[in-house]
């Protein structure tokens, strides 16, 4: 009896190891499946969905809650850009209020095009910029600059003093400089670097172009 009950000792030792095993498996197989199916959820949100996750989830501004996403069109912007352009709103615990922010979704990155309050760099949006667009001429230019005011101007209250095609144009070298104003004795307005292929490297408005500003 003694054998037998040490021979069925070590015959449910043997056959509990498989179980265990397989149970590890089985979890192991079910949270590589979780995730997967996470992956797959947020690759295929929408725009606004992923716009939404990225302020309250990942952003550093301190945003409490997303107001509004709403989608954004103006001929300048949708005959330019390749994605398309969300207005967004919302609360911050850094400030009181409700800030705007215009935002694009990019090849799945989530993209700040402009704020209201922060009109210099515009990184963002050359990488909206289509892939094989270059510029060649002083038109090409004036297409990105008038983009860029449909952005500026696209909140409700202001707006520009005078349009694109309206603005003094310099070139200089593989840089075009358009004149909108002035500010303590410096030309003001847009600063467009492109490469040797014409394609846009760089994007701003500045308050001190390095050109003359306008004449009275």
């Amino acid at each position: 009896m003694q054998r037998l009950d040490a021979h069925k000792l070590i015959r449910l030792d043997q056959s509990a190891a498989p179980r265990s095993g397989a149970r590890r498996s089985a979890a192991l197989g079910a949270i590589s499946a979780a995730l997967l199916l996470f992956s797959a959820a947020v690759a295929t949100a929408k725009p606004p969905q992923q716009i939404r996750a990225y302020l309250l989830e990942e952003s550093d501004q301190g945003v409490s809650a997303v107001n509004s996403v709403e989608p954004f069109h103006a001929d300048a912007i949708d005959e330019l850009l390749t994605a398309d352009v969300w207005k967004v709103s919302y609360a911050s615990e850094r400030s009181d209020g409700e800030s705007l922010v215009f935002m694009a979704v990019h090849d799945g990155e989530v993209l700040r095009l402009h704020r209201f309050d922060q009109p210099r760099k515009r990184d963002g949006f050359v990488k909206l910029l289509p892939d094989d667009f270059r510029i060649g001429s002083e038109a090409d230019a004036r297409r990105v600059v008038s983009a860029a005011l449909a952005l500026h101007f696209g909140f409700p209250f202001s707006e520009p003093e005078m349009t694109a095609d309206e603005m003094r144009m310099e070139q200089r070298g593989g840089e075009y400089f358009f004149v909108d104003g002035e500010r303590f004795g410096d030309a003001t307005g847009y600063r467009i670097a492109t490469d040797e292929e014409g394609r846009v490297t760089e994007f701003e408005y500045s308050w001190e172009l390095p050109v003359e500003p306008p004449q009275d």
